[in-house]
């Protein structure tokens, strides 16, 4: 079996990578940096014509602030860069299956986001995703709406990792509820939808961790089982962000559950691996 991730050089994308390497033939666009400029379309049928097996996408912008400031360029990587592979693997008669990560971003029911629930476009962010989901629709393609948690200073884990050795006074957002999983459990969770051969459907699925939590409640476990004091204080996000962007992202699971029969973790259980895998290091 042959595949290619897309986005090796990304958050995601090195971890998922990093698991699928050691069990099949995986090719990359790069590992410390993208090795081609995803905006050509010659330089993408490079990459694509070799009879995969199946392509994973973790290519994306993800930056709030900078979709909205930057439509065009954002847009070309988060919507264009699909078009492209579509139109190729048509044009060349490729018979690649694909999987793509969508975002959490487009939820904002503080009682249930459920696939069946109507999408909010916030922001040119939340368009975008919402647009490369329709864009794999219509190709048949398997979607996950996720949210990650890694080390990665980018990443809010990150940052409370940094904040926890920094030790100056932070602020954590009660008013934001998010199910997040650790980039690893996506990471094995795709390895065991290869292995089950599921990855051959097409489909939108929520994927996270069981239960909900604040950004605030989050922060403070995570300090809590580092065993570090931090001065921080707990406030609302209204007004904090140039951009308008959801409160409620915690997202129902039973579809995924049900389907791919696969258990999923709490979010107490993710962030003590976490914590463990940090200190491990």
């Amino acid at each position: 079996m042959k595949i290619l991730i897309l986005g090796s050089s990304g958050l995601l994308g090195k971890d998922i990578y990093k698991v699928l390497n050691k069990h099949y033939a995986v090719s990359h666009s790069g590992l410390a940096k993208r090795n081609c400029n995803f905006e050509k379309l010659n330089e993408i049928k490079k990459v694509l014509l070799y009879d995969y097996d199946l392509i994973i996408n973790c290519i994306a912008i993800t930056d709030i602030e900078y979709c909205e400031t930057n439509k065009k360029k954002s847009k070309k990587i988060n919507e264009d860069l699909l078009k492209k592979i579509f139109l190729l693997k048509k044009n060349y008669k490729l018979r690649f299956n694909f999987i793509h990560f969508s975002t959490d971003q487009m939820y904002n029911n503080k009682n249930s986001n459920s696939e069946l629930s109507k999408p909010i476009i916030f922001n040119e962010y939340t368009k975008q995703k919402l647009n490369s989901e329709k864009i794999c629709k219509k190709n048949k393609a398997l979607v996950f709406r996720i949210n990650f948690i890694n080390q990665n200073k980018k990443n809010f884990f990150g940052w409370l990792i940094k904040q926890s050795i920094l030790k100056k006074k932070i602020y954590l957002f009660n008013d934001i509820e998010f199910n997040p999983l650790r980039s690893k459990t996506i990471s094995k969770i795709i390895l065991k939808i290869i292995k089950k051969k599921k990855y051959k459907i097409n489909g939108l699925f929520n994927l996270g961790s069981k239960g909900k939590i604040t950004k605030a409640e989050f922060g403070i476990k995570v300090f809590r089982y580092l065993k570090k004091k931090i001065n921080y204080d707990i406030c609302s996000s209204k007004h904090l962000f140039k951009t308008k962007r959801p409160n409620y992202m915690s997202m129902r699971l039973n579809k995924f559950s049900k389907f791919f029969n696969i258990k999923l973790p709490s979010i107490e259980s993710e962030i003590i691996n976490e914590i463990k895998n940090y200190k491990n290091r």
